[in-house]
């Protein structure tokens, strides 16, 4: 299984900067200008980690983390932002908000996205081996039909 960031900002060079800081903790690192960007690769990829901000044109990181947690995905989200303030933050909190960070001070940011990606890859294996048990148990289920001649 692959341990995919994404980054997602509306300021390009805190994308490229922060994919240059977090490189070496996953096997790969998108990044996306906006929520509907970001969606769209969550969409396609298999994604272990969110790192976005809150305040972004087109949609904000409050709009994503709702339409990503509204798709049945709970991968866990990092927020950070310049304009942190307590009502924004208890908005993503609401939605599973895995942690906190203030723009532009990025200390810390290296430890919280590697407890991120250890929660996102601990819960994308769970979520395989429950899909290889129902995959078992509905195999076994049309076994018996078959014998029951159903």
């Amino acid at each position: 299984m692959k341990r995919n960031i994404l980054i997602v900002d509306d300021e390009e060079f805190i994308c490229e900067n922060l994919k240059y800081l977090l490189e070496g903790l996953g096997d790969e690192v998108f990044t996306a200008l906006n929520g509907a960007e970001a969606f769209d690769i969550i969409e396609r990829e298999t994604i272990i980690c969110v790192i976005s901000d809150i305040n972004m044109p087109v949609m904000d990181g409050i709009e994503l983390i709702k339409k990503v947690r509204e798709s049945g995905n709970n991968i866990p989200f990092v927020f950070f932002t310049a304009h942190g303030n307590n009502e924004l933050m208890m908005e993503t909190v609401k939605y599973g908000a895995f942690d906190f960070i203030d723009k532009p001070n990025f200390d810390g940011l290296e430890d919280i996205v590697k407890r991120g990606l250890k929660q996102g890859f601990n819960q994308l294996q769970n979520e395989v081996e429950q899909e290889k048990s129902t995959d078992v148990v509905v195999n076994e289920y049309q076994e018996l039909l078959k014998l029951r001649g159903m």
